[in-house]
């Protein structure tokens, strides 16, 4: 049996691709007969202290207050419990390593455990998380902070591997120095039972149970924040090139969140008379019926490590419609699955979606591509066995 514990800024019930893939994960671990813990941070008072989810054990540390803050002061406490959990369990994983990252290497170290070192997004090891959409950026306080970086990657290579959730991460280590035999390229996977393609049939009567509207409609799932590319979005749906007939779906909220652009994009729908174009369904358990009752997916993002909204949609048999950056390339084949557009610009946004929109062959054929690469490249339960190989591996050569 091999015990992980799990350290994460951010957990259910918080909603996004990173906090399922953890709990997903360690539920597969305890299901094969291993243990897990998550230490997080609590966001909200509200929220129970510990509690046990799908057969693993959530510790959530304080203090509870906004999201862009708070992993910073969870950073005293969520050391401590660290140490305290860390002598019990074979291996420590960290995601996101760039408030956790230091910190957790150094309480496993502590006790001899080994440790798993998972960015989140792309631009931790180089910086540009730090420094992203910052006036400062380019100046002699960002050369500064990647400076700071470059030293902090130094101690975090003696981690005992690095996993990658696509290649722009891959490479991304290879330039901090860290060796090539500790990376594993290792992206989130979906269950493909649970997300699949809808007959017409199923599609129709989806969008009459969730009171979706007709004509063709283009589906986006995840958080509403800011550097998703939402408003860029909106601006695309305005553009003379996007057809009357679509409509748009937006599945997730940005309440709570540090970087919440929900209101905005409310108040821009609403000052453009685009009330009975655009749909907002807030947060749901199973966004799947959204996506399998929609046609096209779209992924505006501006800076994304890999996107398993993208993933899920893909697995559902929809064409996406997304930007070129990040991990984003590792998902949609360009011109096969979906088509790539410059991030953050409007009109080949809407250009693109007016192409499939009016293509119904075209999304169809794409659509089918899209299944494919979900099968072949993102099978949840090989990506799970996967991780369990590397835990095992990664704990016995420290033991």
């Amino acid at each position: 049996m091999t015990r992980v514990l799990f350290l994460t800024e951010s957990f259910h019930p918080t909603l996004g691709g990173g906090e399922t893939h953890i709990r997903r994960l360690g539920a597969a671990l305890v299901a094969a007969g291993d243990a897990a813990t998550v230490v997080t941070r609590r966001a909200e008072p509200q929220w129970p202290a510990e509690e046990t989810l799908d057969g693993v054990r959530v510790l959530r540390v304080g203090p509870s207050g906004p999201g862009r803050i708070g992993k910073y002061r969870m950073l005293p406490a969520a050391f401590r419990a660290v140490l305290r959990e860390v002598p019990r369990h074979d291996v420590l994983v960290v995601r996101g390593t760039r408030v956790l990252g230091l910190p957790g290497l150094v309480a496993a170290r502590a006790s001899g455990r080994a440790v798993v070192l998972q960015p989140e997004i792309n631009g931790e090891l180089r910086g540009e998380a730090f420094t992203w959409g910052k006036r400062w950026e380019r100046g002699a306080r960002g050369r500064l902070v990647r400076a700071a970086v470059a030293v902090r990657n130094r101690f975090l290579r003696d981690a005992d591997a690095f996993v990658a959730m696509s290649r722009l991460i891959q490479d991304e280590m290879r330039v901090a120095g860290i060796p090539r035999e500790r990376i594993l390229l290792l992206p989130h996977g979906v269950d493909l039972e649970r997300f699949r393609p809808a007959t017409l049939d199923e599609r129709q009567a989806l969008r009459v149970r969730l009171g979706l509207p007709d004509g063709t409609l283009a589906v986006y799932s995840g958080r509403l924040l800011r550097g998703k590319g939402l408003e860029t979005l909106v601006d695309a749906l305005a553009s003379s090139s996007a057809p009357g007939q679509l409509r748009l779906v937006l599945v997730g909220s940005g309440e709570g969140q540090a970087l919440d652009v929900e209101p905005e994009l409310r108040r821009r729908v609403a000052e453009r008379g685009f009330g009975g174009r655009v749909v907002f369904v807030g947060r749901v358990e199973r966004v799947e019926d959204y996506l399998r009752a929609c046609d096209v997916f779209v992924f505006p993002s501006l800076f994304e490590a890999l996107g398993i909204a993208l993933v899920e949609a893909a697995a559902c048999g929809l064409p996406a419609v997304a930007s070129r950056t990040g991990g984003i390339v590792d998902v949609v084949d360009d011109g096969h699955s979906g088509l790539l557009v410059t991030p953050g610009a409007a009109e080949a946004l809407a250009g693109a979606l007016a192409a499939l929109a009016v293509d119904a062959d075209r999304r169809a054929a794409m659509g089918r591509e899209a299944r494919a690469v979900a099968v072949s490249r993102f099978d949840e339960r090989d990506v799970l066995e996967r991780y369990r190989a590397l835990f095992r591996e990664v704990s016995s050569r420290r033991a």
